[in-house]
């Protein structure tokens, strides 16, 4: 599978200055959409290694986490047990989820549907599964970015990069896919690749002077 010989890598990046920086600044975005509550039930769709279905987990959150990559499975399990996190990891097709309709009261998607072949079909079966009044949030790589380009460039140079098998969207096209009500959308990350993440209040500067703009390299999503 395109991603069992990525997990190791994966969670290393998340242990650099940029790692860790960028998932901070990603997760404000998506975590002020989604609104996480305690005891409510959420469903991490193309869940990988655990990110976000570990961090749900420690906010109290009931998570499922799917993904089609029994790799990136297995170390999200590993890493549950050891922070003793009871999150249920799955092997599922984003294409077509095991579960019920109206089976979750929230649903998120991350950095996942770059890689399907149809953005609103699999945003409309991740609406499926939610309850009356469930929140869909769907997070994607921004195409109009620096750090679109900086993908696109890395792939071109490298015929074995996952990212020859992606396809990034505009924050236009990923609010026009969204299924449900109330849809909002927004993007962040303005700091561009290269830049030296161990200054990180410069970096913050950047980020901040960014606000309101659409070509960011992280695009989100939200709908009700």
């Amino acid at each position: 599978q395109l991603f069992d010989d990525q997990a190791v890598d994966y969670d290393r990046w998340y242990q650099t200055p940029a790692g860790r920086l960028i998932d901070a600044i990603e997760k404000e975005a998506v975590f002020s959409y989604l609104r996480p509550q305690a005891g409510i039930t959420v469903l991490d769709i193309g869940c990988g290694t655990g990110n976000y279905s570990l961090a749900l987990a420690r906010l109290g959150m009931r998570v499922t986490g799917v993904d089609i990559s029994p790799g990136m499975l297995a170390r999200a399990r590993a890493k549950a047990a050891v922070a003793g996190l009871a999150v249920a990891f799955l092997p599922a097709d984003a294409q077509k989820l095991p579960f019920p309709d109206n089976s979750f009261a929230a649903a998120i998607s991350v950095t996942t549907l770059e890689f399907v072949p149809d953005l609103a079909a699999v945003l409309k079966e991740a609406h499926r599964v939610l309850q009356p009044g469930g929140r869909l949030v769907a997070a994607l790589l921004g195409r109009d970015s620096a750090w679109g380009r900086y993908y696109r460039e890395k792939a071109s140079r490298s015929p074995d990069s996952v990212f020859n098998h992606a396809r990034l969207y505009t924050l236009p096209e990923l609010k026009a896919a969204m299924p449900g009500k109330n849809v909002r959308a927004r993007s962040v990350l303005f700091i561009p690749p290269g830049f030296d993440f161990s200054r990180e209040r410069d970096a913050r500067e950047l980020e901040a002077a960014g606000a309101g703009r659409e070509d960011g390299g992280f695009i989100c999503a939200v709908s009700e």
